[in-house]
């Protein structure tokens, strides 16, 4: 590799890991939320020929949970945010069938090229109240594609610096921010107030299911907190199953984990 060809190089790397920052910024203001953001992705090759069919360079993209996807494709295909380095960032939704491309079915923000965390959020909230009046059709540009890649760069660290001033890795952020985002909802749902009990069916085999998941989210979680939270309510399902609905309060670890946290 020649140095010429190396600078290029190191300029895609950092360029995708300013724009991973910047998706995990975004991220934790949609966890914050309540949005299941089920993943992130980065793409920081800005003279990559391929991206010349859509008029694009670099990207990156906030991909959410089937479930959510569902909800905001009217029962079938798939949706996401992305965040185009030409236009800014847009909502795409392809429902099964509808025959349209990503760019043809977005709505885009047309808030600037980089806007504030908080601002994306509040774009996704509007186009669930009202997906046709949220945002617009028509597509901005904010800059020609592979132009100035450096500069975008600067602007990028701007916007998503939190983790790179810290040294740590995109990846690992993200698994950090959505781990405590779900261990505050948990917190927040066990020590809700007038909680009633809940009568629900299982087979074994679900049951069994539910706590072997609990066991992997005890030895996935990237808190202490999160694998805690995880290993009591597994336990707490497990001896309930055993010892029949009365022993509802007695088997409430989870609980009082969440009181103490508290």
């Amino acid at each position: 590799m020649t140095y010429d060809q190396d600078g290029v190089q190191r300029l895609r790397e950092e360029l995708e890991d300013a724009i991973g920052h910047y998706m995990v910024a975004v991220s934790a203001e949609l966890l914050q939320e309540g949005v299941p953001v089920a993943g992130i992705s980065a793409f920081g090759s800005y003279d990559d020929p391929s991206q010349a069919d859509f008029d694009g360079d670099v990207e990156g993209s906030v991909e959410f949970t089937q479930a959510f996807q569902r909800r905001l494709t009217a029962g079938s295909g798939g949706a996401g945010l992305l965040w185009c380095g030409v236009s800014g960032w847009c909502l795409f939704r392809t429902p099964d069938g509808s025959g349209r491309g990503l760019m043809h079915a977005a709505r885009w923000m047309g808030a600037g090229l980089l806007p504030d965390p908080a601002r994306v959020a509040a774009f996704l909230s509007e186009v669930q109240m009202d997906p046709s009046a949220a945002g617009s059709a028509e597509r901005p540009f904010y800059r020609s594609p592979r132009a100035d890649p450096r500069a975008l760069l600067a602007r990028l660290r701007t916007v998503g610096d939190e983790g790179a001033a810290e040294g740590a890795y995109v990846d690992q952020r993200f698994a950090r921010v959505r781990a405590q985002a779900c261990q505050e909802r948990v917190l927040a749902a066990l020590t809700e107030p007038e909680q009633e009990l809940v009568e629900v069916v299982l087979h074994t085999g679900e049951l069994d299911s539910l706590v072997g998941f609990l066991e992997y989210a005890e030895g996935a979680a990237p808190r202490p907190g999160a694998r805690e939270l995880a290993r009591r309510l597994g336990s707490d399902l497990a001896l309930r199953a055993r010892d029949g609905r009365d022993s509802h309060q007695e088997h409430r670890t989870a609980f009082a984990y969440a009181v103490e946290q508290g």
